[in-house]
């Protein structure tokens, strides 16, 4: 079930996985896009801004978007272990390790936005 169109037939179960697994991948498209981004943002800093410092900010921000890329594929493979649940607390704790999961990535995507601005900051300097 890859659209956001959902049915009359479908499952609580089904709907709530589709939902998780498009939560994912726009996670996942952001993250790929951020480590693009980034490695511009850090030739910029390099070549353009003559900040080192900065260039190496943002390099250090390319490792951690790539190992939480990792983590989030890691995390995409498992989903479909959601379906096994039969109780309540089973579907609690996948609720809330997806609810981890979409802390971790705003909580990168803030921290980079920060390390982003400057670069922009320096820009207009």
């Amino acid at each position: 079930m890859n659209s956001n169109t959902f049915f009359a037939h479908d499952t609580d179960e089904q709907i709530i996985q589709a939902k998780r697994l498009q939560d994912l991948q726009t996670w996942i498209s952001h993250l790929s896009y951020v480590t693009n981004e980034c490695d511009w943002l850090a030739k910029i800093a390099s070549n353009k801004i003559h900040d080192r410092v900065l260039r190496d900010e943002l390099l250090e921000k390319i490792e951690v978007n790539s190992a939480l890329l990792n983590e989030f594929y890691n995390y995409k493979s498992s989903i479909q272990s959601f379906q096994e649940c039969d109780d309540l607390d089973c579907d609690l704790f996948y609720i809330n390790q997806h609810d981890a999961y979409h802390n971790k990535y705003v909580k990168h995507i803030d921290a980079y936005r920060q390390v982003k601005n400057k670069v922009y900051l320096k820009i207009l300097d």
